[in-house]
């Protein structure tokens, strides 16, 4: 039986640094129950009291309805889901961000064959000025600001596990060299739901593509299945 995924937020905080763009990751301690040991961004699952937040966001340019249609959401969610990575990045950063600088960037799901699932929206922000991002609560061992590619460098020589969505977030990143570039990219890509899903054809040849999780559209035609160390933190 497939579980329903459940909607989450994650954020990817940005900052400009000696002329380079940098990241903020958590690297999660090995007894979490999803990604232990992973190095992933701030974020974590919709509350109920998100909800109730979102609804009473500002929004007079109406920007919420249109970016609720780019993430495949209806417009109550969505304010939720702002809400929640505002919460999220508070929470396990301490930063508090300014509305106006969180902008959806890109949107995936946890593959069918997983127990816990996640249907999970990522934004962008550029680091507000005059606080510090840092360590807080239990869920991560160690925090650290890299460069997308030296952190996907780090993945290949296997001394940065990442998931899928973190290793392609950070590939988009990568080719730009500050913040705002990235800002001003995000507002105008297409962004599709991904859903990584196994197939298995009438012989029985097992395969992996990038499905739309919307309309079951296929995306990308056999892609790498996750690794074991991709669901389970170990080597």
């Amino acid at each position: 039986m497939v579980s329903e995924p459940s909607p989450a937020s994650t954020v990817v905080l940005l900052r400009d640094q000696e002329g380079q763009l940098e990241a903020f990751m958590m690297h999660r301690v090995l007894t979490m129950a999803f990604a232990p040991g992973m190095h992933v961004f701030p974020g974590g699952r919709l509350e109920p009291d998100d909800l109730h937040a979102g609804a009473a966001l500002p929004d007079p340019s109406g920007l919420y309805a249109r970016d609720a249609r780019r993430a495949s959401a209806d417009e109550e969610q969505y304010r939720g889901l702002v809400a929640c990575a505002l919460r999220e990045l508070r929470e396990e950063s301490g930063v508090t961000l300014p509305l106006a600088d969180l902008h959806f960037a890109d949107h995936w799901i946890t593959p069918e064959v997983e127990g816990r699932r996640f249907d999970a929206r990522f934004f962008v922000a550029p680091m507000p000025e005059g606080q510090e991002a840092r360590l807080t609560g239990t869920e991560a061992q160690s925090v650290l600001w890299v460069r997308p590619s030296h952190a996907l460098d780090e993945h290949e020589a296997g001394r940065m596990p990442l998931l899928r969505p973190t290793s392609r977030v950070l590939e988009y990143l990568a080719q730009f060299t500050d913040a705002a570039a990235v800002v001003a990219a995000v507002q105008e890509r297409q962004i599709l739901p991904m859903l990584p899903r196994r197939i298995v054809a009438d012989d029985g040849t097992v395969m992996w593509a990038m499905i739309n999780g919307r309309t079951g559209e296929m995306i990308e035609g056999d892609i790498e299945p996750p690794r074991f160390w991709e669901r389970t933190g170990a080597r």
